[in-house]
């Protein structure tokens, strides 16, 4: 009996945080205005061609106990899709990008790619990843989301 009743006294030491991922992803249209003026709008997605250009966005929420820090978000660029330069988004977060696969982030300065054997500086179009690192804690019951748009092929 006592073991157990030590074992229920350290249970609120336990409490943890615990994240939820959802992602959703949109058609990224431009719609002409009455006043000729247009807007980007994320609509959803009917029928995805060639051309299109496809926003994901990643929405987080803290349901655990306390904050959650060192969040780290990594999402591939999805298959014959290119990376739209700039579209990353992310209140409270570092945005870096990988060309590897996924192997190495860095920022866009600091990345090259190797053609016919000459090290050239990376482009959007050869982003293989994004990645968001929130700069502060998430709180208890918080949430947030990032998003970034690709172009379909």
């Amino acid at each position: 009996m006592k073991k157990i009743l030590a074992s229920l006294t350290f249970l609120p030491a336990l409490a943890f945080a615990q994240v939820e991922l959802k992602t959703d992803m949109f058609e990224v249209v431009e719609i002409l205005k009455e006043n000729g003026k247009s807007k980007i709008e994320w609509v959803k997605p009917d029928n995805i061609i060639p051309g299109d250009k496809v926003g994901y966005r990643i929405s987080f929420e803290n349901t655990g106990d306390k904050p959650a820090d060192n969040i780290v978000l990594n999402n591939p660029i999805p298959e014959n899709t290119i990376y739209v330069d700039g579209s990353a988004r992310g209140a409270n977060s570092k945005i870096l990008y990988s060309v590897d696969g996924g192997e190495v982030f860095d920022s866009p300065e600091k990345l090259f790619i190797e053609k016919k054997g000459k090290k050239l500086p990376a482009q959007a179009k050869n982003y293989t990843h994004v990645r968001w690192t929130l700069i502060s804690p998430l709180q208890k019951g918080e949430t947030g989301s990032v998003q970034y748009v690709v172009q379909v092929k």
